[in-house]
């Protein structure tokens, strides 16, 4: 059972915590799918974008569609100049091009996720099979500590 249980928890991990880094691109290869990040530009972060508000630093979100004009993301988090990053739902937006600084594209590092997981399991078998004696949470049956 505790087998399985190890089993489940590094799937999860594997597919939930996979590494992951943000790539830059040139904004006429931006793809028309996948997860992308992008930055806003000095007149991007002075205007209000849609929902999202204004002083936006930073879009992540699936990529919708892509034109000359503007690029329609499906948002998943936000980030504002004077606050932490916001999570959002999936909320379509269309962003002028005008706007956008940066695009980076997201891409998972299939090669170092493997590496960690396998690292991970190892070091959970390890402290499997170190296990020796009885290991309980009943207290010591010597005498108490001090003489007493």
């Amino acid at each position: 059972m505790q087998r399985r249980l190890v089993g489940v928890l590094m799937a999860c991990n594997i597919l939930c915590g996979a590494c992951a880094t943000y790539t830059s691109i040139a904004p006429s290869l931006a793809p028309t799918s996948g997860t992308v990040r992008l930055s806003m530009n000095d007149a991007g972060r002075s205007e209000t974008l849609g929902g999202l508000g204004a002083q936006v630093t930073t879009v992540e979100g699936e990529v919708r569609s892509v034109s000359d004009s503007a690029v329609t993301i499906a948002v998943t988090e936000v980030s504002h100049v004077s606050s932490d990053a916001e999570p959002y739902h999936g909320e379509a937006v269309t962003i002028p091009s005008r706007y956008i600084g940066a695009i980076e594209q997201k891409r998972v590092q299939v090669a170092r996720s493997l590496l960690i997981a396998g690292a991970i399991l190892g070091g959970a078998i390890w402290i499997g099979t170190q296990g020796h004696g009885d290991v309980t949470s009943r207290a010591p049956g010597g005498p108490p500590i001090g003489g007493q």
